[in-house]
C-alpha cells in the first residue's frame, strides 16, 4: 500500500491548522474502458482567480507510459513557473539561520550535500571537477534535480561562494566554507568548515572483462518504483520529466524535515526505509519485481499484463477507501505537511513574481485534493479546465485474470477497504 500512497486521493484537508474531513467534488484519476484496452487517467486541471496567474494542479503517477510523460512536459513547457515534487535530501536547501549556531549547522550539511553529490558524479565519469560549475553539470548525469539543488547550495549562509579545490594525484574534491568573514582560518562563526571526498577513478589502462561490464550493468535499482518500472515495461517519472529546466523549483520538504515530523507525530519512521528502499521489506519487494521478466518470458506477458490490470483496479478506486488504513499521523505528514510547503512557496511567487502569468504545480494525484481545498480557501482559485491523460493501459485479454477474477478481485479490494474503514470508526469512537 505505501507504493501506492503518493498516487491515492487525500480527504483530509488542514484549514486554519485544524484538519477537515472533506468530500471532493471532483476526480483525479479514473479508470476508462475501451475496445479491449483498460486505461488509467490522470487529470492536470487549471484554476482561475481574479487578478492572479492561472494554476495548473499536475497530478502525475510515479511509473507510467512514456506518452504519459511526454504529454505531462508539453503541458508543463507553457507555462512560466513550475513547483515540483519530491523529497529533497538533507542540506539540500539554501543555508540559512537566525542564529551563529543555525548558519554553521545549515552549511554543514549543506557542504556534506555537495561532497557526496561531487564525489559520485566524479565516481560515475571519472573525471574530478574543478569548479562548482563542473560540480553542478556533472552531478546532472546521475539526476536531473540536482543541478538545481546544487545551484541552491553553492554559496554558504552568510552568501559567501563554495570554493572547490581538486586534487588529481590524491582524487581528492574539497569543499571550504570561510564562513562569516569569507577568510581563511579564523574563529567561532568565521571559522572554516571543510567537506572532503576521495574519489577512485580507474586507470586507462586498466583492462575490464565482459563479466565485469556486465556485473557492473545488471546492479539492480534501490529504488522500487524505478524496479517496478522497469519489470512493468513501464517509465519512471525522475527519468523522463526536464528537472533541470531554470524555471523549475523543487517545493517539498527536506527527508530530515520528513523525519522529525513523523517522530513528533507519533507515526512509523520506518515509511522512509521503505520508500529509499533501504528496509528489508522494501528489498524483498524489489527482489520480486525483478522476477517479473522471467514470469513475463513463461506466460507471454501475462504477469506484467496482470500487474498493470491490478495497479490500474487499485489507483482508480475512491478516494475515501484508498485512505482508510492509512495511519492520521502519516497521512498529515505525507499529504498535509507537504502540502503546506507548496502551498508556501505559491504564495511566495504569487506575492513577488510580477511578470508570471502560469504556474504549475507537478504533484503525485493524492495531494491534489487538499490542494485544491486550500488554494480556494486561500487565494480564491477555482477550477476552470481540465486536461485527461493516460497513464497507462493493458489488455486485460493479455492478463492471467478473467471476467469473474476481476470481479472477486474488486469485491475483496472493496470488503478489505471497509473492514479497515469499521477498523478506524471504532477506534476513534473508544
Amino acid at each position: 500500500m505505501i507504493l501506492f500512497c503518493t498516487l491515492a486521493l487525500a480527504t483530509t484537508v488542514l484549514f486554519d491548522d485544524k484538519p477537515v474531513v472533506a468530500e471532493p467534488a471532483q476526480q483525479w484519476t479514473r479508470r476508462v474502458n475501451g475496445d479491449n484496452i483498460v486505461s488509467l487517467e490522470v487529470v492536470s486541471r487549471r484554476y482561475a482567480a481574479e487578478g492572479r496567474p492561472d494554476v495548473w494542479l499536475v497530478g502525475v503517477a510515479h511509473i507510467a507510459d512514456e506518452s504519459f510523460y511526454e504529454q505531462v512536459a508539453s503541458l508543463l513547457e507553457s507555462l512560466d513557473v513550475v513547483l515540483y515534487e519530491s523529497v529533497r535530501p538533507s542540506g539540500s536547501r539554501p543555508p540559512m539561520g537566525d542564529t551563529p549556531e543555525e548558519r554553521i549547522e545549515t552549511t554543514k550539511k549543506s557542504l556534506v550535500f555537495v561532497a557526496d553529490s561531487a564525489g559520485a558524479a566524479a565516481k560515475e565519469i571519472e573525471l574530478l571537477p574543478m569548479t562548482m560549475d563542473d560540480v553542478i553539470t556533472d552531478a546532472s548525469i546521475l539526476d536531473r534535480r540536482l543541478s538545481g539543488w546544487l545551484d541552491d547550495v553553492s554559496v554558504d549562509a552568510w552568501e559567501n561562494p563554495i570554493v572547490i579545490d581538486s586534487d588529481e594525484e590524491l582524487g581528492t574534491i574539497t569543499f571550504t566554507s570561510f564562513g562569516l568573514d569569507g577568510k581563511k582560518g579564523g574563529e567561532g562563526e568565521a571559522a572554516d568548515l571543510i567537506e572532503t571526498r576521495t574519489v577512485e577513478i580507474a586507470s586507462f589502462d586498466e583492462e575490464f572483462t565482459e563479466e565485469d561490464i556486465e556485473k557492473e550493468t545488471e546492479k539492480p535499482s534501490d529504488n522500487i518504483q524505478q524496479t517496478m518500472a522497469d519489470s512493468l515495461g513501464l517509465a519512471f517519472q525522475l527519468d523522463m520529466l526536464p528537472y533541470e529546466e531554470p524555471n523549475w523549483f523543487v517545493s517539498d520538504l527536506t527527508i530530515d524535515e520528513v523525519e522529525q515530523k513523523l517522530e513528533d507525530g507519533g507515526a512509523d519512521t520506518a515509511l522512509l526505509d521503505t520508500i529509499t528502499g533501504a528496509s528489508f521489506a522494501a528489498k524483498i519487494a524489489n527482489s520480486m519485481m525483478q522476477v517479473i521478466p522471467l514470469l513475463d518470458a513463461l506466460s507471454g506477458g501475462g504477469v506484467s499484463a496482470t500487474a498493470r490490470l491490478l495497479m490500474i483496479e487499485v489507483l482508480s478506486m475512491a478516494d475515501t477507501q484508498l485512505m482508510q488504513g492509512i495511519e492520521p499521523e502519516l497521512l498529515k505528514v505525507i499529504i498535509v505537511d507537504r502540502n503546506t510547503e507548496v502551498l508556501s512557496d505559491l504564495a511566495a511567487v504569487l506575492d513577488s513574481a510580477e511578470d508570471v502569468s502560469s504556474i504549475g504545480i507537478l504533484y503525485g494525484a493524492g495531494h491534489m485534493v487538499d490542494l485544491a481545498q486550500r488554494m480556494e480557501k486561500l487565494f480564491g482559485y477555482t477550477p476552470v479546465e481540465d486536461k485527461w491523460f493516460s497513464s497507462m493501459s493493458v489488455d486485460p485479454r493479455e492478463s492471467l485474470l478473467d471476467a469473474s477474477d476481476m470481479t472477486r478481485m474488486r469485491f475483496m479490494l472493496k470488503y478489505q477497504m471497509y473492514k479497515a474503514q469499521e477498523v478506524e470508526k471504532n477506534s476513534s469512537e473508544q
